[in-house]
């Protein structure tokens, strides 16, 4: 049986303790501006050390430095966890490297307690720094906040067991990571070779399509008002039918779409007018979502989305796939920001989204291109998948392996 210390049950065997009594906390503290210059890849150790000032530089799990500091004041060193000490209070990463270390931050330093460990019992616990800034108008905390964070710690071989078991996820998480960032890359390349030049070995005669490029001489080229309707249907309202709307921030990165929010037809935003259908690709309109683009493979009849879209229904003789693809391009981005260009308001018409024009191989050459990039996509999103399933799985063995109530590495 647990002991109960306050509202905190103490598993046997373990204490509750304040954190500045297993670490040490080194605050960050800004150096002077004539002493911090931009990364250039250029310095050493010798000249100082690359410097970040808070949680703007965090990555995943290891910060990018974006400056250097040739008279550090405060530094952290590799191993450390590093915290945010300012809003957003509590976010982490982990020091691989000499840092200096601005007033945004400090480094977590654990002497008593194992320091794989201790980063997985500050992330669990760093909650309470939220609760401690609440009602604040100025989210910070100070080292006093810092080093009397409570945590639990248990006995040195369970400590070490317990990081050795969540270790292992984050590096199943890790990998899933570096192979969707991989097949990213790869899917960046090929959707550029694909699209342009068609499929490897096909082709032996090129010809040059202006505004468009170089193209295999047997494709034509196209405008994409005229291999996709723009808008085809708006929506109606109809009296106690509720509606899935899509609004801007469906979006939540190129490609990938959230659920659509159920909403009651008399609620309905006025902008709920696009009506979407299966196979539609949706192209934001509107500054700041430009590069908002994603593909809606299987549509309920009520699904509407925000007229900030534009609303693309290939036709029917073309590949539909091959359409998403070229919408996905660096170049259909270049397309609307130059569109959006000295308009008093920053958005792109219908018209703008329909002149876009691109090379387009007959159809069986698109259905193939479309497949090689339809079958890279299904791989990241399978890996996608795979890495959520990863992070649930550490955010439910991280509760139960940190309070005790799954016990690992007893003696």
């Amino acid at each position: 049986m647990g002991l109960m210390a306050g509202k905190t049950q103490v598993p046997e065997g373990w204490q509750l303790v304040q954190l500045g009594g297993v670490a040490e906390v080194v605050m960050g503290q800004s150096p002077p501006s004539t002493t911090v210059f931009d990364w250039d890849d250029q310095h050493s150790s010798n000249t100082g050390l690359p410097f970040i000032q808070g949680n703007a530089e965090f990555n995943d799990r290891f910060p990018q430095p974006v400056k250097w500091c040739i008279e550090p004041l405060k530094i952290a060193r590799q191993g450390d966890a590093l915290i945010s000490v300012r809003a957003p209070v509590g976010e982490t990463n982990r020091a691989n490297c000499l840092l200096a270390i601005g007033r945004g931050l400090a480094a977590i330093r654990f002497i008593v307690a194992d320091s794989s460990f201790g980063w997985h019992i500050l992330n669990h616990a760093k909650q309470s720094f939220e609760r401690v800034t609440q009602g604040s108008t100025f989210k910070a905390i100070g080292g006093k906040e810092v080093r009397s964070l409570p945590i639990l710690l248990p006995p040195m071989a369970e400590q070490r067991a317990i990081a050795a078991v969540l270790d292992s996820i984050d590096e199943a998480i890790e990998g899933a990571e570096a192979v969707i960032a991989a097949a990213e890359r790869l899917r960046d390349a090929l959707l550029h070779e694909l699209l342009t030049r068609g499929i490897p070995g096909r082709h032996t005669e090129w010809r040059d399509a202006p505004g468009v490029g170089t193209i295999p001489a047997d494709w034509e080229v196209a405008r994409l008002g005229d291999v996709a309707e723009v808008n085809r249907d708006s929506w109606d309202p109809v009296e106690g039918s509720p509606i899935l709307y899509l609004d801007l921030t469906a979006v939540v990165a190129p490609g990938i779409l959230s659920s659509p929010k159920e909403v009651a037809a008399k609620d309905a935003p006025s902008r709920a007018r696009r009506q979407v259908q299966s196979g539609d690709v949706l192209v934001s309109t509107v500054r700041p979502y430009l590069r908002g683009f994603a593909r809606v493979r299987h549509a309920p009849d009520n699904l509407v989305a925000s007229t900030g879209f534009a609303v693309l229904t290939p036709s029917g003789g073309v590949n539909g796939s091959y359409v998403y693809h070229h919408v996905m391009t660096p170049g259909f981005a270049r397309h609307l920001e130059g569109a959006m260009t000295g308009q008093a308001y920053p958005a792109v018409r219908p018209d703008d989204v329909a002149s876009y024009r691109f090379g387009l191989p007959p159809l069986p050459e698109q259905q193939a291109i479309a497949a090689t990039l339809d079958g890279v996509d299904e791989a990241i999103e399978g890996n996608r998948v795979e890495r959520d399933r990863l992070q649930l799985l550490k955010a439910s063995a991280s509760d139960a392996l940190l309070t005790g109530r799954v016990r690992v590495g007893r003696a």
